[in-house]
């Protein structure tokens, strides 16, 4: 795949916050399109910089570790999932909203698979690694996206609070990390699935999963309420 397109700033200091902000965006990019061709683990800051048309000094100016330029990775799937999420939800029409929303939230997941593999990521491999400042920031930036998020799915769900619609983001962001390791296991557990008619069972399709654990979530919170 071809690096990005570079501009004028890629091979001078940015001198301006305009300069400075594409930068930085030129380099999650980076990330993301070397990240979508191989595991994190493979991916290191030389090969983004080079990626992003930068000297490998000028990546650390921006991002202190490989860490912490996925997180701001994460940052951006997120913001793009929540303006998705929010426009998709102004647009349902539907009879039965307790089943239409789960449905929707969970294509919605479904079709992002960067975000998918960025949150299997988040709490084990990446969070340990950054600093408290750093921590901080991005907690406020979760804590925002579930108000905003928690608002939007409860005006479309009656009888559901914003603050149980909240609570709903978090069991989706839970399940989304658990119902990806189970639907793409590793080769090796794949493989011995696939050829043991007794273990079909374990064999799970992401979608239509999370989107039935989901609409029991909803139901079951919208009869305590």
């Amino acid at each position: 795949m071809p690096p990005p397109a570079k501009t004028s700033i890629s091979q001078q200091r940015a001198r301006s916050q305009a300069d400075k902000d594409l930068r930085r965006t030129h380099l999650v990019e980076a990330t993301r399109q070397l990240f979508a061709q191989a595991s994190f683990e493979a991916v290191t800051i030389a090969q983004v910089a080079e990626h992003a048309g930068v000297a490998k000094g000028t990546a650390y100016l921006y991002f202190a570790n490989k860490e912490t330029l996925f997180l701001e990775l994460v940052r951006t799937e997120l913001s793009d999932w929540l303006a998705d999420l929010t426009a998709r939800l102004k647009r349902l029409r539907s009879a039965e909203p307790a089943s239409a929303v789960p449905r929707l939230l969970a294509r919605s997941v479904s079709e992002r698979a960067t975000l998918r593999r960025l949150l299997v990521l988040l709490h084990s491999v990446i969070e340990p690694h950054i600093d408290e400042a750093t921590a901080r920031g991005f907690k406020l930036f979760l804590h925002e996206l579930l108000t905003q998020a928690g608002t939007a799915i409860a005006a479309r769900l009656p009888g559901l609070s914003a603050p149980d619609a909240a609570t709903l983001i978090l069991q989706l962001h839970a399940l989304v990390i658990s119902v990806t390791q189970l639907a793409d296991p590793p080769p090796v557990i794949a493989k011995v699935m696939a050829e043991d008619p007794n273990l079909q069972s374990l064999c799970i399709d992401f979608e239509p999963f999370l989107a039935a654990t989901l609409t029991t979530l909803v139901r079951g919170t919208l009869q305590k309420g």
